[in-house]
């Protein structure tokens, strides 16, 4: 595959607009990015050619992160067909299909009959008991808010609630046989490992753990990552995973991209330190990779990887000490690694080809697995924790999209003023107006790295990265509490029906979303 050039300012060439998938980590919730993939590929894919490709880069974080790597390893193993991208989607379905699993004892009919019998005497209940305990409440006031009373709040008839409905019922119970039951998750994970608390020996304080080799296996399925690990270079799609460093707390990113010196490797730390941390993978992106951000903090053991830790200057591989470094869930810290996306797409254009001033704009789709704006207030304990649960976990890149907009804006300003000094002066280069400001600008605009090294001002400028264009699609936006089938479980609740209905709502929610040509 080839692309499109232009020439730049800087004499380099360019690519044109660049298109970007994001997916974010939900663990069963990755069933409705497949819906999302299956219907961006309907609408995209008459836009494919040998200049075109569908998506420059494909990134994710946990459940997204395996998605990513699927759909790319198919590019690769599809390459020398007139479209690679073909039956991509195909083996995503076949993958959510593989991970589910039947749950038919709460699928039945008498279930149903039993729910809807309970949920109609329930509203009975509550109502006659809302009724009863009214005058109690104009007469004593909140008494029920006072001690000796409050213990006992919720245990008040008219503080029950109402049932959840048919569906929420069955997708919580199957959320609870995934994750309490003795057998596991099938194809997902192995049976709960009990971790008792020997520290502060208190039995009430332990946590059910899980291996996730039954996953691994899975998508070794799909993916042969020993005989096919993934490195792509330009003009294929960039893979980009992300997941955390357990003692730094910072984000490790996955490139199947070369850097600078043709290395394959992630340099990451703290960014206030010269110190960074490497992780070498010359073959490409293997399993022990994508490992490090689909294993949660719920995993028996987590994953390592060897790094060599020290000062890396011009994108060399330091001589440093070498370390295990040990990860989890990338989801904890960047679950929409949209920040990665645009960093790594721009360290590739400006530090490894080079590009200045003409670095490929980009056209961003972002799958939203957890809603940010819901009607009604939660109540109940499961509507409570899922609540906190989509706050913390929803997609919070609006911000990193509009700091890129912000800088984008003044770039352009600064960019049209050079270009107006070059005209005016007969400059064949900026390299000449850097050359002229740099001493009276010396003392009077002073860039500190957060290294606390000062920066030239050329690098402020030079090689930012422009979006033109970002789409999300959300699952479950707006939704209500009151007819809402959401579960805190949701992300283990790998049944069957829900994988499917997962399918089939990320599909539709996308063509509503997305204006598609036709």
């Amino acid at each position: 595959m080839s692309e499109s050039t232009t020439e730049s300012r800087s004499g380099k060439t360019a690519t044109q607009q660049q298109r970007a998938l994001v997916f974010q980590g939900g663990g069963a919730l990755g069933a409705y990015e497949a819906g999302i993939y299956k219907a961006l590929y309907e609408g995209l894919k008459s836009e494919v050619n040998e200049i075109r490709p569908l998506f420059d880069i494909v990134a994710g974080t946990s459940a997204g992160a395996i998605n990513a790597t699927l759909i790319v390893n198919h590019f690769l193993q599809n390459k020398e067909k007139m479209n690679p991208w073909e039956g991509s989607a195909e083996i995503l379905y076949q993958y959510w299909q593989d991970v589910s699993t039947n749950t038919l004892q709460y699928e039945n009919p008498f279930m149903k009959g039993w729910l809807e019998a309970s949920s109609f005497l329930r509203e009975g209940f509550n109502n006659f008991w809302v009724n009863a305990l009214r005058p109690f409440d104009g007469y004593f006031g909140n008494i029920r808010e006072q001690s000796p009373f409050l213990p006992s709040y919720y245990l008040w008839p008219d503080r029950l609630g109402s049932l959840a409905s048919t569906e929420a019922f069955r997708r919580y119970w199957s959320w609870y046989q995934f994750s309490y039951l003795p057998w596991g998750t099938h194809n997902v994970l192995s049976p709960p490992i009990y971790q008792p608390d020997f520290r502060f020996l208190n039995p009430s304080n332990y946590m059910l753990r899980f291996d996730n080799s039954p996953i691994v296996k899975t998508i070794r399925k799909f993916w042969d990552d020993s005989k096919n690990p993934i490195k792509t270079d330009e003009g294929q799609p960039r893979l980009l995973l992300v997941g955390v460093d357990v003692q730094d707390a910072t984000t490790i990113t996955f490139d199947s991209y070369p850097k600078k010196h043709k290395q394959r490797m992630s340099v990451y730390g703290d960014d206030d330190s010269k110190l960074k941390h490497v992780i070498e993978y010359p073959d490409g992106i293997k399993m022990e990779h994508l490992l490090t951000t689909m294993s949660s903090h719920l995993r028996y053991k987590f994953p390592e990887l060897l790094a060599i830790t020290g000062e890396v200057i011009d994108d060399k591989i330091p001589e440093g000490k070498q370390n295990d470094r040990i990860f989890m869930d990338g989801y904890y810290l960047s679950n929409t690694p949209l920040r990665e996306v645009i960093q790594s797409h721009r360290d590739y254009w400006y530090k490894v080809k080079g590009l200045k001033d003409n670095v490929p704009p980009l056209e961003v789709y972002i799958g939203d697995l957890y809603p940010t704006k819901e009607q009604g207030i939660p109540e109940d304990p499961d509507s409570i924790n899922n609540r906190v649960q989509n706050i913390l976990f929803h997609d919070k890149s609006k911000y990193d999209e509009k700091v890129t907009a912000m800088v984008s804006d003044y770039v352009n300003i600064i960019n049209s003023l050079m270009d107006m000094i070059r005209s005016d002066r007969n400059y064949s280069s900026n390299d000449y107006i850097y050359r002229d400001l740099k001493k009276p600008l010396a003392n009077k605009i002073v860039s500190i790295s957060r290294n606390g090294d000062t920066r030239e001002i050329r690098k402020l400028i030079e090689g930012r990265v422009t979006i033109n264009k970002l789409q999300r699609i959300g699952y479950g936006e707006g939704q209500s509490l009151e007819n809402s089938n959401d579960i805190n479980g949701k992300a283990f609740d790998f049944s069957r029906k829900t994988i499917n209905d997962l399918i089939n709502q990320g599909s539709e929610d996308t063509k509503a979303q997305c204006d598609f040509q036709p």
